[in-house]
């Protein structure tokens, strides 16, 4: 069993993510506040008082460092650093008592993902890593299975913007992949959907038009466990990317000529 030996970027981030945590986890199953931002997109009150609470910690290790929070937006300052937040990512599975959200924080050091942490505060599975230092799941190494049969494998996919013509896309994608892969699931938390390729549990995982703090801690999970983490067209996955694919690298190839062909 080999155990992590986190940085201090790393201790922050987990310190962070457990705080944050611990407000959803005293919240869970009970009422909440919600409103709509835009269209069909809402937030609680939690979600905003977990990220307060992410934002609090970093900055009193880390003032200098910019921050970009799915819920106040970008702060940015003259760093190389910018920490990437989602406090609460599964708000809609939070809000029908569904267990399947996780709190996400990245540090990203000139645009590339560096440490990353996903965390389920109900079955308290905290996923961790940082570059070129392997993934891990409570301290203990984790990655990718070896899984090459497409159709007893799990897929799960995504899609982050709402607009109409975004929505067919993804339509099309998983029409395409439900008839290759029989068990493929939306279940709506992408970075605990990245952390599950990551540990092996899934094999597959795809996001169209997403946005950073959806994706950037369970994209370095996937690198780190042994998987490959592409945009559609192939290309290198960064933090600016619209598109994700990430697998266990035997299916790579597969999925993306499945989605070349929409």
């Amino acid at each position: 069993m080999m155990l992590s030996k986190d940085s201090t970027y790393l201790k922050t981030a987990i310190k962070a993510a457990k705080a944050a945590g611990k407000i959803i986890r005293q919240s869970f199953g009970k009422h909440v506040d919600l409103h709509y931002k835009t269209g069909s997109d809402f937030v609680t009150n939690i979600d905003i008082d977990a990220e307060k609470r992410i934002i609090t910690i970093i900055k009193k290790k880390y003032p200098e460092h910019s921050i970009y929070g799915e819920e106040s937006g970008l702060e940015k300052k003259d760093s190389r650093f910018m920490w990437v937040i989602d406090p609460l990512d599964g708000t809609t599975n939070f809000t029908m008592v569904n267990p399947f959200f996780n709190t996400a924080i990245a540090l990203v050091k000139d645009g590339e993902i560096i440490a990353a942490v996903v965390y389920n505060p109900i079955l308290e599975e905290l996923f961790t890593a940082e570059k070129g230092k392997g993934a891990f799941l409570n301290g203990n190494k984790i990655h990718v299975n070896d899984k090459n049969n497409l159709s007893k494998t799990i897929v799960t996919f995504c899609h982050g913007s709402k607009k109409p013509e975004h929505i067919e896309r993804v339509i099309k994608i998983y029409s395409q992949l439900k008839r290759q892969a029989n068990h493929t699931r939306q279940v709506g938390a992408a970075a605990l959907e990245l952390a599950y390729v990551a540990c092996g549990r899934t094999s597959v995982f795809c996001m169209s038009n997403m946005n950073a703090y959806d994706v950037a801690a369970g994209a370095l999970l996937v690198s780190e466990a042994g998987g490959k983490v592409t945009d559609f067209s192939n290309k290198r996955f960064t933090i600016n990317s619209v598109d994700l694919l990430a697998t266990n690298s035997i299916f790579h190839k597969r999925i993306l000529s499945i989605i070349k062909e929409i």
